[in-house]
């Protein structure tokens, strides 16, 4: 009975397992195709490439464990640093434009999770204000706001919704970032 529960277990997992795969790969397929249509520089497709495949990953940690691990953070920010050094070396004139939109994104970021966090009594989680920073390290001052509002926007539906359903209550909590990741996977499949 119990060899019987453990196949099953792995089974399920393994299947999890090939369909975030298969999820992944067309994401990151359908967003290169678009990317390239929208025509972007190669740089800004290998950022958002990244930036979609780290959230990905992370939406589906957070919806399972309840955490953002500060290592794929910490990642993440490298991942960009590097990124940013390659595109002030492709675009030399505009190195000022660029480090301030990725610095000034992070503040963004950065400043308006701290305060939810605070003003919320800590229901938003610090996870959740570290990504909030690192979003606005990649998509910059211009993107950061509408990748906030996409995100909060379906969380906040899917929370009335569900509290209709009778499904939660006013004192359960959501992961958040599995609707972060929608709303920027959203704005940068948009082409915003």
């Amino acid at each position: 009975m119990k060899e019987n529960m453990m196949e099953t277990v792995i089974n399920t997992t393994a299947k999890k397992k090939k369909i975030f795969f298969l999820a992944f790969l067309l994401t990151e397929v359908v967003s290169c195709f678009l990317f390239y249509r929208y025509d972007y520089h190669w740089t800004k497709i290998l950022r958002y490439l990244c930036l979609t495949g780290f959230m990905l990953v992370l939406a589906v940690i957070d919806h399972e464990k309840s955490i953002v691990p500060n290592k794929l953070l910490v990642a993440m920010l490298v991942i960009r640093a590097v990124l940013l050094v390659i595109e002030v070396a492709v675009y030399p004139v505009y190195w000022k434009e660029k480090m301030i939109s990725a610095v000034g994104g992070m503040l963004v970021g950065l400043i308006l999770f701290l305060l939810a966090y605070v003003l919320s009594r800590k229901s938003i989680g610090l996870g959740d204000v570290k990504l909030a920073a690192v979003l606005g390290w990649y998509l910059g001052l211009s993107l950061i706001w509408w990748d906030l509002v996409a995100g909060l926007l379906l969380a906040g539906i899917y929370s009335v919704v569900q509290l209709a359903r009778k499904k939660l209550s006013m004192k359960d909590s959501i992961p958040l970032v599995p609707f972060l990741a929608t709303g920027t996977i959203l704005i940068l499949l948009l082409g915003f």
